[in-house]
Parts: C-alpha cells; structure tokens; sequence
C-alpha cells in the first residue's frame, strides 16, 4: 500500500483554512492520517503578501494518483482556492508531494518537481519519514536535500492539527 504526502499551505485565515483542509482530509480518507508540525514561512516569487503556514500530511491508501488529486482539488474547490495570480494569496494549497516509491509524469509530476528546493516542505516531511530515505528520482536522502535549504528561513509554529 502506497505512503501518500500531501504538502497543505494556507496564508489567507490560514489557520483555520489549514484545519478545515485537515477536517475534509480526515472525511474522505476513512484511515489514520498523520500530520508534521505546522511552519510559518515567507512567500516565494511575490513577497508582497502575508506568510503562509505549512504541514504535511501522510497516509497509506490503494488510491492511485488521479484519485488523490481528484480529492485534493475538492478541498480546494470547497475552500474557494483562488489565488488573484500564480504564487498569489490563497485560501489553502494542496500538493502531492509523494506517491509510495512511484514516479508520474503527464499530466502528474510525482515525486513533486520543486519539493526538494523548499525547507517548508522538506522540513516537515522529515518529521514523517525517515531522514536518511532516498527521494525517489535524484537519488539523495531526504536529511542530504534539508541540509541544503537550511539557509531558508521558517519557523515552526505552535498549532496543533
């Protein structure tokens, strides 16, 4: 059974946008699901709006990739995901990040093609999985490609999903 990550970011209400993606997460996947610690990081490309905050969720399903988007474009859809331009404010932003050892190309790009050059991702991910793991496709532990992005500033958070 795959281990499926879903990266989740909200900097509009984004603490309760982060908690009610949390909530529909929960209502459609009938398992456990486990969650990283919550960051708080700067945006990326348009710096002129509010932090963002981040999690990571992971959960084993017999789901395959299209049906996790599927599901995750939902939430986004009930949130009212709609950011005024591309890296703009939204109210919640759901990635799959990973699918079990598996890659996808077209029209899915999985392993995510940028979750390595982000330590908003990168470190909460590593609360989930084990450092020294490989990614999938570049071959280096997930601890290797942390170290790396070091350099960008986040902050973890004391809210609890």
């Amino acid at each position: 059974m795959p281990s499926i990550f879903i990266a989740l970011g909200s900097n509009i209400d984004p603490e309760n946008n982060l908690k009610a993606a949390v909530t529909m997460l929960r209502d459609r996947h009938a398992g456990p699901i486990r969650f990283s610690s919550v960051y708080r990081s700067s945006p990326l490309h348009h710096e002129e709006q509010d932090d963002f905050l981040n999690a990571i969720a992971a959960f084993d399903a017999e789901l395959n990739p299209e049906v996790v988007f599927d599901m995750m474009s939902h939430i986004e859809s009930k949130l009212g995901k709609a950011p005024p331009f591309r890296f703009g404010p939204r109210t919640i932003d759901l990635d799959l990040l990973l699918h079990g050892s598996d890659t996808y190309s077209n029209p899915l790009i999985i392993p995510h093609p940028r979750m390595h050059e982000r330590r908003f991702v990168l470190e909460p991910l590593t609360e989930l999985l084990h450092p020294q793991e490989k990614h999938p496709t570049l071959g280096k532990t997930w601890g290797q490609l942390l170290k790396k992005t070091l350099d960008q500033k986040i902050e973890r958070v004391r809210i609890v999903l």
